[in-house]
C-alpha cells in the first residue's frame, strides 16, 4: 500500500483541549489567533506590493491614499471578506459539530456575547 492510498479523516473526534477557564474563551482565543495570522500575512503582502511599486516608480503614496474602488472592486472585496469570515469562524463551526445542537447554540451565543462586549 502506498502513501497515496492512505486517507485521513477530515474532522477530529472528541472535544478540543481546553486551555482557559471556559470553552467560550478558548473558542474566542482561536478566532483571535486565526485573525492575527491572517492580518500578519496581509501586512507582509501589502508591504511587498508597496515596496515593489515604489521601486519601479509605478505608484506614489498620494495615489494610493486617494484610491476610490469601483463597484466591481467593492463586490470583489465583499466576496473576499465573506471568505475571510468563513476561515475565522472555522473553529466555531468545528466546535459546534462536536456539541449537541443545544450545546452548540449556547457556545455560539456565549461567543457572540463576549465579542459584543
Amino acid at each position: 500500500m502506498s502513501d497515496d492510498d492512505i486517507t485521513l479523516p477530515r474532522r477530529t473526534r472528541g472535544r478540543r483541549p481546553q486551555f482557559f477557564e471556559t470553552p467560550e474563551t478558548d473558542v474566542l482565543m482561536s478566532v483571535v489567533l486565526a485573525m492575527a495570522g491572517e492580518l500578519s500575512v496581509l501586512y507582509d503582502r501589502v508591504d511587498a506590493m508597496q515596496r515593489l511599486l515604489d521601486r519601479q516608480g509605478v505608484l506614489d503614496a498620494e495615489a494610493l491614499e486617494n484610491f476610490t474602488p469601483s463597484p466591481e472592486d467593492e463586490a470583489a472585496r465583499a466576496a473576499r471578506r465573506q471568505e475571510y469570515m468563513q476561515r475565522l469562524f472555522r473553529v466555531v463551526r468545528a466546535e459546534a459539530a462536536v456539541f449537541s445542537s443545544k450545546d452548540a447554540e449556547e457556545v455560539l451565543e456565549s461567543v457572540e456575547r463576549e465579542l459584543s462586549e
